[in-house]
């Protein structure tokens, strides 16, 4: 049986736990499965790494910082390989461009284009295990890419379809659950969730899954297993496709997304049709858009989306760089907190989204730019009321 497993950084965190995943590989190899593994950088390199070049440069070159990134999961790939080796495993290293990861040009967020696994299948073929590094990619001009933050586990999900195999995301989590534990400690565990409800966790703040990787595995049909690094039993999470409830709206969870910057421009008297220049800046960045709010006024428009206050400033540096722009007005709100309840059926079942306000309302939580679509309902508030929005929300929806 051949399968992808990820292991996060905190899985590889110190040479005892990389010596104790390298035993768990020994036992499926011997078990005649085979492993391909995506691994991250060890611990915090990779926000370690990222201070060291900012104590040279606020703003570093993005080429170069990507190619300083990388360095942390070579370092992990070769040490698992080590270990494996010492165990008599064959096992190989891969970087992104041994693996055939081929990615556009879009520096510290770019995207996945194609897979080359010629490589990949010839050390499978040998018996071997395939230790591939996360998180990056290789461009057409041979120049190394990271993918954005939790990018291991999209490298991970793109190498299980283009393997045609499952993908076990392995973390410090047991699995998925309805609301961080960390945040809501009676949050319930989930034995399965559909794609579609794990994806708009997964874009509103669930921490356990990147998006994308998510995006991928729906798309391509990937099997999709979240359970917790060493576990002798599966005891986690399946990702796949949702039952049919026809009617019955079924909450998933709640997603809290932390320091949230609201980003909202008033055109004032100004050409409408300017607001595609606006979203080609937004794309330029690749900012990662939520909120996106549009209204449309006699004398004016007022646009509103929220993002992350790293790509709000990255796109007001861009914004000013345009002539055409510097009669837009533009505000930015930091250090916000949005809430995301999820549940298929969303959007049709108005009574649940009045009782959602009424429950705020009631408990005395201001909230604010509520919006929703067919899975998930989602507002901000101010830092201090997100514990209290959390609790009476679980309470009263028996999340």
């Amino acid at each position: 049986m051949r399968i992808v497993y990820k292991y996060g950084g905190s899985s590889v965190a110190t040479l005892e736990k990389i010596n104790a995943i390298a035993q768990r590989l020994k036992f499926l190899h011997d078990k005649g499965y085979e492993l391909v593994v995506v691994v991250s950088a060890m611990g915090k390199t990779t926000n370690e790494l990222i201070t060291t070049a900012q104590q040279l440069s606020s703003k570093p070159n993005k080429r170069e910082l990507d190619a300083l990134m990388c360095t942390g999961e070579i370092k992990s790939i070769t040490l698992l390989a080590i270990a494996l080796n010492e165990l008599g495993v064959p096992a190989v290293s891969f970087n992104a461009y041994q693996a055939g990861i081929y990615t556009n040009n879009n520096h510290t967020r770019a995207f996945i284009d194609h897979i080359d696994t010629t490589k990949l299948e010839k050390v499978l073929a040998e018996n071997a295990i395939a230790i591939v590094a996360g998180f990056q990619g290789v461009t057409e001009s041979g120049d190394l890419a990271t993918l954005g933050r939790g990018g291991s586990d999209t490298t991970a999900v793109a190498l299980a379809a283009a393997l045609k195999c499952d993908c076990n995301i392995y973390t410090d989590v047991s699995g998925i659950y309805s609301i961080d534990p960390r945040i809501y400690a009676s949050a319930k565990k989930l034995d399965t969730i559909p794609y579609s409800d794990m994806m708009e966790l997964a874009v509103n703040g669930a921490n356990v899954l990147e998006p994308r990787s998510v995006e991928l595995a729906a798309k391509f049909g990937v099997k999709l297993y979240v359970g917790q690094s060493l576990e002798s039993e599966q005891k986690g999470t399946i990702v796949m496709n949702g039952k049919d409830y026809f009617e019955r709206i079924i909450i998933s969870g709640i997603a809290v997304k932390e320091h949230i910057s609201l980003v909202s421009l008033k055109l004032n008297n100004v050409d409408k049709r300017l607001l595609y220049k606006v979203f080609g800046i937004i794309a330029k960045s690749s900012i990662n858009l939520n909120m996106v709010s549009c209204q449309n006024f006699l004398d004016n428009t007022i646009l509103s989306f929220s993002c992350s206050l790293t790509q709000a400033e990255e796109f007001i540096d861009s914004f000013k760089t345009d002539a055409d722009l510097n009669e837009i007005e533009i505000n930015i709100q930091k250090d916000l907190t949005q809430i995301s309840v999820t549940g298929t059926g969303m959007s049709t079942h108005t009574t649940f989204i009045a009782n959602i306000l009424k429950t705020l309302t009631e408990n005395y939580i201001e909230f604010s730019n509520i919006t929703n679509s067919e899975i998930s309902f989602s507002f901000l508030v101010m830092p201090k009321y997100k514990e209290s929005a959390i609790k009476v929300l679980a309470e009263r929806f028996e999340i």
